[in-house]
């Protein structure tokens, strides 16, 4: 094996001879399975210390050229497809081109309210201001003085069994009759709803969902591999004889459904829908997902009751959450189903995730008991009636009927608008942000390309009044401003 190094001013010795018995190797002058001198023998031949060419021959193996074993001779290793010299990987390992999960979007949090910078009605959680942190940490305090080191050991996939009870008593303040043995304890929502999916969908089938819908739903279900078909509504909601005909066509293996405050759309299903929707999956023995995401948030008029308080023969799953109503990083979620569906989600949970901290459970229900929760919505109703009749007075007053419409909804954080006269294409969100405003379109939410828009959401979850106010007058402001520079054609 002939090697000639460069004089001052070349490389290091070490990465010369690396490059050149490279080279050798690929234009064939090293065959795989050739011996190479010793380091003893090679570092004589061209006056360098042994080390330095133990070095070279270290890389060597490293970049998968040679094969080294103790007191043997160096060979040229036999490499495989992937390793061949036409594909050598250079630089960085290319992640972003091998992953099969889709890229996160980008959500930018401004602090509320932050002088001269921009009003989000993007953000959909609880306004930090409103969180009651301190009795949170007195239950912290309380139940690692009670309980110590127990609630820092793994505990019971399927939740504490206080916890459970506690949750099976909110239920039935909403008609939901629960043991805790049908109660299964996650990490948020998110986490039910994929192990709702885990459990009872399979690649290739067919689920039915609104449209538009929660868009981290809609991201689940492109990871699942199943198809999301969606709905058909009339004038009135939920078409449901065009409903039946598409259940009849699509043999779905889930109808996932937000009864309660929509996202993104703020609506709310009315009793008899509810009523005809459970009794048309009945008829089919479609299992259904509720999604209870809002259910505490009813502060105009009566709450109509979920759909699993009316379910009597187990076939609704219904996903509970704190995230909206308290503390989203404790990521502490629910799903309620028949017992038999629970154990076996359960099982599902185990092989991916060993449960939901006790700790965190154990503070919440004692957080709950105490009655601190209840003061809690208590005070959310009273500021959040507030902000919603500010935000719909302000959209009376700064948008154009005829080129915005909404539906004022019952509850919740969420105003859906339907903005006319402009290109159902047009990116609001980059339109509007150079206005002060940030907000989310419409787009994100549908399966398919939305007609009839463009439309965006916006939700006041994070902003008060007086924010809310000024926020709506920078969109009315963006809004005609758009509508200027677009004209309607002719």
């Amino acid at each position: 094996m002939l090697l000639e190094l460069k004089g001052e001013g070349r490389q290091p010795a070490g990465r010369q001879i690396v490059a050149q018995i490279q080279c050798l190797i690929q234009e064939g002058h090293l065959s795989p399975g050739e011996c190479l001198p010793s380091t003893r023998r090679l570092g004589e031949q061209l006056g360098l210390h042994r080390s330095t060419i133990a070095g070279a021959y270290q890389e060597l193996w490293a970049l998968g050229w040679l094969e080294l074993r103790p007191g043997a001779l160096p060979r040229v290793r036999r490499r495989g497809a992937l390793m061949t010299p036409t594909t050598p990987i250079t630089g960085q390992f290319p992640w972003a081109e091998r992953m099969v999960v889709p890229p996160a979007e980008p959500s930018p949090l401004p602090i509320p309210g932050a002088p001269g910078g921009p009003i989000s009605f993007n953000a959909l959680g609880m306004d930090p201001r409103l969180m009651p942190l301190e009795p949170l940490a007195r239950s912290l305090k309380a139940v690692l003085r009670r309980e110590g080191a127990q609630l820092l050991d793994y505990g019971d996939p399927q939740g504490l069994a206080a916890f459970r009870a506690c949750l099976s008593h909110r239920m039935a303040q909403h008609g939901i009759t629960a043991t805790p043995e049908e109660i299964l304890v996650t990490h948020g929502a998110q986490q039910a709803l994929d192990l709702a999916l885990a459990g009872l969908a399979r690649p290739g089938d067919a689920i039915l969902v609104e449209s538009p819908t929660y868009n981290q739903m809609l991201k689940l279900l492109a990871l699942r591999q199943v198809r999301p078909v969606p709905m058909p509504t009339g004038a009135d909601g939920l078409d449901l004889q065009a409903l039946e005909a598409l259940i009849q066509k699509e043999r779905p293996a889930l109808l996932y459904t937000m009864p309660s405050f929509q996202n993104p759309t703020g609506r709310s299903l009315t009793q008899a829908q509810r009523e005809g929707l459970l009794a048309l999956c009945e008829r089919y023995g479609l299992p259904i997902l509720e999604d209870g995401f809002e259910e505490e948030m009813t502060y105009f008029g009566r709450p109509v009751l979920p759909l699993k308080s009316m379910d009597r023969s187990g076939l609704v799953l219904y996903s509970g959450t704190f995230s909206k109503v308290l503390f989203p990083g404790l990521r502490v979620g629910w799903l309620v189903g028949s017992r038999a569906c629970v154990e076996t989600l359960a099982t599902v949970r185990r092989a991916v995730d060993l449960g939901t901290p006790p700790l965190l459970q154990a503070a919440l229900e004692d957080f709950i008991r105490k009655g601190h929760f209840d003061q809690h919505l208590a005070r959310l109703h009273r500021a959040f009636r507030r902000r919603m009749a500010a935000c719909l007075a302000a959209l009376r007053r700064e948008l154009d009927p005829e080129q915005v419409c909404w539906e004022p909804p019952l509850g919740g954080y969420l105003v859906w608008l339907r903005v006319l006269g402009l290109p159902e294409n047009l990116d609001l969100e980059e339109a509007l942000r150079a206005h002060g405003v940030q907000v989310r379109s419409g787009s994100r939410f549908f399966i398919e390309p939305a007609k009839g828009g463009p439309y965006l959401r916006l939700s006041i979850s994070n902003l008060d009044e007086t924010e809310i106010v000024r926020g709506i007058a920078r969109l009315g402001a963006g809004l005609r401003a758009l509508k200027a520079t677009h004209p309607p054609p002719r």
